[in-house]
């Protein structure tokens, strides 16, 4: 009998796991790590009983995954079913008795009522104490395996302040640079060592991109799910958000981080966010926002320095446990590859395989050719300013001194920000630089102009695609 009842809760299970892949209401991954792992342990016609590991967080599930699961049910018994979550040491309620209470009832034994604690020898459920978030965090990412030097010192020492402070002196702190120097590291470092220094302290990371989607899965749903998902991002203590720059144009989504922002900063909880560029000069954001993203410490990520991008292939070859790879090659590396930290780690990882596949030490010359995609990339990125003008200007059939000129007319000032535009995305260029190459035009300029190109491609398939292609051409 008893083994029937097990035979029709797994049957059961397994058709409401099929219903939810194939609605396809939860990710992959959240299939993998969370709804693979649990279990049906009992139906009780009014609610079913879900046992999870005890090392899976109660609050998570809660808020995530009890209303999908509870839909999906509906729809394989054709009834509504609530959702009740227990650990492996819990006994689930057999019957109606359990409904209204805190506690399982107990599975055996003579029916207890008022209240009363089970016999002797009964497991009971565990008393809850508080369940961490997910929270996101790569354990990879540390302080003590990530490379310092001049170009990104005061970063670091920022984002160490912040970790190790108890008082939230540095709030928010807010840290850009170009993409691949190193902002996710400090986000996560960050992350990592206050969960190591105090692990009950609620930390969660989250890129502005799966801040965005959760907000909208949100307000898709019905019922409580606009409140979890509110409830989920206030409860942090640490708020972590990587490449906020992505909530450009995203109104609503930046309104809900608006009000997420106060309600953490008014109880004290600290606020960690990550851009490519400055809170300013992010295209389409809340000026509320950028004013409270500029409140606090605001730190750059600057390209590494030759002698930091030896130090931080020397490290790389360290972790590697590699000699394979040459103080010559890494010299070579370090010289060629200069766009960002990610691109060197990449080269030199490409370069370290290949050499644990043949078991030879790689050359200069080898490492060259292996290298051949990602050096015509370096060299493409070292465009000059004046090479955009004189395409942009061939590209509209105007003068480039009309360019560098004061005209304003529309069949110039269109032609001029579009150059301007790909001289801050193709170029190292600063601001001040590009607007003294512009006829002395100042950073502002370069900015507003940069902007309304943005602004324009998106709208405009045409001028997307010639951007696009004069892009290309300097690559």
């Amino acid at each position: 009998m008893a083994e029937n009842q097990k035979k029709k809760e797994d049957e059961l299970w397994e058709r409401i796991m099929d219903d939810m892949k194939l609605r396809g209401e939860v990710g992959a991954y959240g299939f993998d790590a969370y709804i693979s792992k649990l279990s049906l342990r009992a139906d009780t016609g009014t609610k079913l009983v879900l046992e999870y590991p005890a090392d899976m967080s109660l609050d998570w599930l809660e808020i995530n995954y009890a209303e999908v699961l509870a839909l999906s049910a509906a729809r394989v018994l054709n009834a509504a079913r609530r959702i009740e979550f227990v650990t492996a040491d819990c006994v689930p309620a057999n019957s109606e008795q359990a409904e209204g209470s805190e506690e399982p009832a107990p599975a055996a034994g003579p029916a207890k009522s008022g209240g009363k604690k089970p016999a002797a020898g009964k497991h009971s459920a565990r008393p809850r104490r508080r369940v961490l978030l997910n929270s996101g965090l790569n354990e990879d990412y540390r302080f003590d395996n990530f490379v310092v030097g001049g170009s990104n010192e005061f970063a670091y020492a920022a984002a160490l302040a912040v970790a190790q402070a108890d008082a939230r002196r540095y709030n928010p702190l807010f840290i850009h640079g170009a993409s691949g120097l190193g902002k996710t590291h400090l986000l996560q470092a960050i992350g990592n060592a206050i969960r190591e220094r105090d692990e009950d302290t609620q930390v969660l990371y989250v890129t502005s991109e799966d801040f965005t989607n959760a907000y909208i899965d949100a307000l898709a749903k019905k019922g409580d799910a606009l409140a979890s998902f509110r409830r989920k991002y206030r409860k942090a203590d640490v708020l972590l958000i990587d490449d906020v720059q992505f909530l450009a144009r995203k109104d609503k989504t930046q309104e809900e981080l608006f009000h997420t922002f106060n309600a953490l900063f008014a109880s004290g909880k600290q606020i960690v966010l990550s851009a490519d560029c400055a809170a300013s000069e992010i295209t389409r954001m809340d000026e509320r926002l950028t004013s409270r993203f500029e409140q606090g410490l605001v730190v750059s990520l600057m390209p590494p320095c030759l002698e930091t991008r030896i130090a931080i292939l020397r490290n790389k070859r360290r972790q590697w446990k590699s000699e394979l790879i040459s103080d010559e090659v890494i010299d070579f590396l370090a010289n060629n590859i200069t766009r960002s930290v990610r691109r060197l780690e990449g080269a030199f990882t490409r370069l370290a395989t290949l050499a644990s596949f043949s078991r030879r030490r790689t050359t200069v010359a080898e490492a060259r050719m292996q290298l051949k995609d990602m050096l015509h990339e370096e060299r493409g990125s070292e465009v000059s300013i004046e090479e955009i003008q004189r395409r942009v200007a061939e590209e509209f059939d105007i003068r480039l001194a009309d360019i560098n000129g004061r005209r304003r007319t529309a069949n110039i000032a269109h032609p001029r920000q579009i150059a301007m535009y790909l001289a801050r995305k193709h170029t190292e260029s600063s601001l001040q630089d590009i607007g003294e190459a512009f006829g002395g035009r100042d950073h502002g300029t370069v900015i507003h102009a940069a902007r309304a190109v943005e602004q324009r491609i998106a709208k405009d398939s045409s001028l997307r695609e010639l951007v696009t292609r004069l892009g290309a051409a300097l690559a």
